[in-house]
């Protein structure tokens, strides 16, 4: 008796997390059956790595809740972030390994604790065959990295290091144009995201933190002077 009170329970908590996600709501309903039947219920942990470099892909997910970022690591040791996937989203590169049955490129690391549906890859390939809906959640999804990663591409490219940490500040601090009191973050973390050496962050965020636009305290930075930190970010600002 319990294990059958258990497994409904599992099986609702499928059908909860399966209705949060658009693709599925909006599938015809001989795909959201075929999902329902195929797909599984993963969690990871922040930390855990849902993919690294080198690996196969033995099955196609969905985020639920949670976040993660994808990386490259070069062999220096540095890292830079390529995107976030986050509620809602898959990502391109298991997908890519998936279709073109190579490994990836990259790594996949989770952020905040992950919640995921899971469908086996050999399952995948068959409905990206079968099912417009999915292959036009897929290219959409593609169209949507892609331009994300040409922009890291223009950053890195044209923008000097000082112009791309305030960017990145400001999009932390300033969310949605509403500003944040401070974040929690490191100089190791920010110097992650931006493919740099953890000095050089230390160093510029020194410099900001003395023309007033921000606070910084161990493993926090604050919010000061918003209209300093988006004139910075556009190039502005005092040399």
């Amino acid at each position: 008796m319990s294990q059958s009170i258990a497994g409904e329970r599992a099986t609702e908590h499928k059908r909860g997390l399966l209705s949060k996600i658009p693709f599925y709501t909006l599938a015809p309903p001989e795909l959201q059956r075929a999902i329902s039947e195929a797909a599984s219920v993963v969690r990871l942990d922040p930390g855990d790595y849902f993919l690294r470099e080198g690996d196969t892909c033995a099955h196609f997910a969905v985020l639920v809740t949670g976040r993660m970022r994808v990386f490259k690591l070069a062999e220096s040791g540095h890292e830079i972030t390529l995107y976030h996937v986050g509620a809602g989203d898959a990502c391109p590169l298991n997908v890519s390994c998936i279709l073109s049955d190579r490994t990836v490129p990259a790594m996949a690391m989770v952020e905040e604790a992950v919640e995921a549906i899971v469908i086996p890859a050999a399952t995948f390939r068959r409905w990206m065959a079968e099912h417009e809906a999915l292959r036009t959640f897929v290219f959409q999804m593609f169209a949507t990295r892609l331009t994300e990663v040409m922009s890291l591409v223009e950053e890195v490219a044209f923008r000097r290091m000082d112009q791309r940490l305030a960017r990145r500040l400001h999009d932390l601090l300033l969310q949605d144009g509403t500003p944040r009191a401070s974040v929690e973050i490191t100089h190791a973390e920010l110097a992650a995201d931006l493919g740099t050496a953890r000095e050089v962050v230390s160093r510029l965020l020194k410099e900001f933190e003395r023309l007033g636009a921000v606070t910084l305290s161990r493993g926090k930075i604050a919010l000061k002077n918003p209209a300093l930190l988006r004139e910075m970010r556009s190039g502005g600002g005092e040399n």
